[in-house]
């Protein structure tokens, strides 16, 4: 592991790393959630794009009726704590999940992860031997014998929130094994975590290393 770590600093200095701004959604059509106060999109509505979110004061458990473009997940409480449910299409009562008036937070899946983890980026993916990047050339992956060494990883556009399940779906989408290492001393605004999820305000991936299969 020691050696892994120590590939990936040089790699790093090499390459002369430097912080990448999240670009805007990539994927297609940005995420929105219409919420009306009344079943059958009656009365009063509001929208939400794209990014997770706890809804206004205002809004807290008021939702009776939706309309999902994309696939969101509800939950009861804030942060996305306590019961949740994964909807997409329209809603005209959200009895019938149980979630009528219950409505506190809320976060969309972005359009190629879906709940599943990540897909190739659209326009494809690095592959082993390929020389094939989807991402800033100026932080093009650097090839090991035995891993692949990524400096600043995204999906879509978007910072990758940190964690390992998150540094494990993005070496996947680009056809490797696990990862090995990754660093997570940064924050990002915004970023999609391991499950596809727009996320707000996080720790992100910086330095992923990637086994080879």
């Amino acid at each position: 592991m020691r050696s892994v770590v120590l590939t990936a600093v040089m790699a790093v200095a090499a390459l002369g790393a430097g912080p990448v701004a999240a670009q805007n959604y990539g994927g297609g059509r940005q995420p929105s959630a219409i919420l009306f106060d009344q079943p059958n999109f009656q009365g009063r509505q509001t929208t939400i794009y794209g990014l997770a979110t706890n809804l206004p004061r205002d809004w807290n458990d008021k939702t009776m009726s939706a309309r999902f473009q994309g696939r969101w997940r509800v939950c009861e409480d804030s942060d996305f704590r306590g019961r949740c449910q994964d909807v997409t299409g329209d809603v005209p009562n959200m009895n019938s999940l149980g979630m009528a008036e219950r409505i506190t937070s809320l976060q969309a899946y972005s359009g190629a992860g879906g709940g599943g983890g990540f897909g190739p980026p659209p326009g494809g993916s690095w592959r082993p031997g390929g020389g094939n990047w989807s991402g800033p050339n100026q932080y093009r992956p650097t090839e090991g014998v035995r891993s692949v060494f990524f400096p600043y990883p995204t999906y879509e556009g978007y910072d990758i929130a940190a964690g390992s399940s998150s540094a494990n779906a993005f070496c996947r989408s680009q056809g490797l094994g696990s990862s090995a290492y990754y660093d997570s001393s940064q924050r990002a605004q915004q970023a999609i975590d391991g499950e596809g999820r727009y996320t707000g305000p996080t720790s992100v991936l910086r330095d992923v290393v990637c086994r080879r299969n």
